[in-house]
């Protein structure tokens, strides 16, 4: 090989390099913005959450601030016409309000408090489903989540009673916090998000066995 064809085959190696290296770089771009914008939409979905419980928790302090108001006008009224024996009877419906508002506003802390732990669960199930997903369909399966809704068939039963096609299996069970690898004994509650995975035909089956019957 002469000098020339030397340069010629160290030009050509190094281009071929500094192209695989670009592709390498664009496709490590491509994969940190698709994960960057899977990110924002994360945050951005996590955030109108958290905006909904805090104006929904808002909310039932204005209630309570309401009963107060009309609990106070009541009694004042009541003591000014020397009536105080009538107080019980006369603000009870207001105390009764006041203790289920109390008991509303203990929960929505409590949903406040969890949502980040909830969030992340969410999240990450959801990335575990969308990488076996991709493997199933690859070789013609199908792996599909959904929830157990009021009417369902399967509202209220165990697993071992119900007839699923031959090739599909509950593969989790999401219940508020906490996944379930169910066993004959698991009965499907209400809201439950269930996963099932098999061949797409009888995944498609299991899902419409699943849905409210009209």
């Amino acid at each position: 090989m002469d000098l020339w064809e030397k340069i010629k085959k160290g030009l050509e190696d190094g281009a071929s390099t500094v192209s695989e290296k670009a592709a390498e770089w664009l496709k490590t771009s491509a994969e940190v913005v698709k994960e960057g914008a899977e990110r924002v939409s994360e945050k951005t979905v996590y955030g109108s959450r958290l905006a909904k419980l805090k104006w929904e928790y808002r909310g039932i302090q204005k209630d309570i601030e309401r009963e107060f108001t009309d609990l106070g006008g009541k009694t004042y009224d009541l003591l000014c016409e020397n009536r105080e024996a009538d107080l019980e009877k006369e603000t009870g419906e207001n105390i009764q309000k006041l203790r289920f508002l109390e008991k509303d506003l203990e929960n929505k802390e409590r949903e406040i408090e969890q949502l980040p732990k909830v969030f992340e669960m969410e999240s990450i199930d959801k990335r575990n489903i969308q990488d076996l997903k991709k493997d199933l369909e690859a070789g013609g399966g199908a792996i599909e989540q959904t929830v157990i809704e009021d009417k369902s068939p399967f509202l209220g039963k165990k697993l071992k009673e119900i007839k699923l096609p031959e090739d599909t299996l509950v593969g989790t069970i999401v219940r508020e916090e906490e996944v379930i690898i169910p066993d004959g004994e698991t009965a499907f509650q209400l809201g439950d998000k269930v996963t099932l995975l098999g061949k797409r035909k009888d995944v498609e089956k299991a899902i419409e066995q699943i849905r409210p019957q009209c």
